[in-house]
């Protein structure tokens, strides 16, 4: 070592010059550290921020030694502990709700159906499985119309592509399916852009109801075959004197069309002077619902007078009168009203 460097040396110990540049040395140190503590702080605060949806810090609006004071990091610590609170009490609510609607579904006692877009199954109820599926398959994921159906291709009147078509609920009636009838109500679900992202069809079979009604029909038209061709004349009358039916014989005697009796009334058929008798008979039946046998004159067409006697009752609804039924036939005597 050269005498310059040893006499500097000696100098610098002795003046205390090796423990400065130490010190000096320790100082720059720990002030990168801190550079960089502050740089992780604020660079996991703005993370933690963008994750809550809210703008990361600018070091205007926070320096680093107010970052220090205010422990952003704590404060967005404790945010989301009450976020996280908050989330827990709402899926506390969805799961209580979903406990609902399963439960729902299952008492349903209708078929209830889900599809995606792709018509794939992607729920349904135990009454739609007792209604269309063996026990024990499973369908999720297969398309409605192969389960359902039991084709390939969808058929050319598919519900599900009507409302994928028209994006709106529609219901069709009786639908018909290897011997059964089903009513059917269906409804999209969409998503926030207004895109159908599921179906929910829900069928309501009304087999037996349709059967009743093609029996009511049938007995409706044997019962009106059978006024039809009766000798007697046959008239049915609301409360307020308008005919709600006359059979053939009703409308030969009196000379009148089909296209006549809508715009008669009882006062019109009724002889002046059996009126009061006629219509004191009318009221009394109508308000005690007692009928009976009655004799009156009817007046034809053509001003002819007709006597008839004939048994008359009265049909009622909630407790109020609907219909009177009057049988009638021809008498030979003279007018009398009795």
């Amino acid at each position: 070592m050269k005498l310059g460097e040893r006499l500097r040396g000696v100098v610098d110990n002795l003046s205390g010059g090796g423990e400065t540049q130490r010190l000096v040395a320790e100082n720059d140190l720990l002030r990168e550290r801190e550079r960089q503590l502050h740089e992780y702080m604020r660079s996991k605060v703005n993370q933690l921020l963008r994750v809550m949806g809210t703008l990361p810090l600018r070091a205007e609006e926070l320096d680093d030694k107010a970052m220090r004071e205010l422990d952003p990091i704590g404060i967005v610590a404790d945010s989301f502990a009450q976020v996280l609170d908050h989330l827990n009490t709402i899926n506390e609510k969805m799961k209580l709700a979903n406990d609902e609607i399963q439960a729902i579904l299952t008492a349903a006692n209708v078929g209830i159906l889900v599809v995606d877009a792709e018509m794939k199954i992607q729920a349904f109820n135990p009454k739609l499985r007792e209604m269309f599926l063996a026990a024990g398959t499973d369908v999720l994921g297969s398309t409605c119309n192969q389960v359902l159906c039991g084709q390939d291709v969808p058929p050319e009147d598919c519900t599900f592509a009507k409302i994928m078509a028209c994006k709106i609920g529609l219901q069709r009636q009786e639908w018909a399916l290897r011997g059964h009838h089903y009513d059917v109500a269906a409804a999209p679900i969409k998503n926030r852009f207004g895109e159908v992202t599921h179906v929910v069809l829900v069928y309501n079979e009304v087999t037996e109801r349709k059967q009743m009604m093609e029996n009511l029909q049938e007995s409706e038209e044997m019962f009106r075959i059978l006024l039809e061709n009766s000798r007697d004349m046959v008239q049915g009358v609301t409360p307020d004197g308008t005919f709600l039916y006359v059979n053939r014989a009703w409308r030969q005697a009196l000379g009148y069309g089909e296209g006549d009796i809508d715009r008669l009334t009882i006062h019109d058929i009724i002889h002046p002077d059996c009126k009061e008798h006629c219509l004191g008979f009318f009221q009394t039946l109508m308000a005690t619902g007692k009928g009976g046998v009655i004799d009156a004159v009817f007046i034809t067409r053509d001003g002819t007078t007709l006597p008839v006697r004939g048994n008359i009752s009265c049909s009622f609804k909630n407790g109020k009168p609907l219909v009177t039924c009057g049988i009638f036939s021809r008498t030979d005597e003279s007018g009398q009203c009795q």
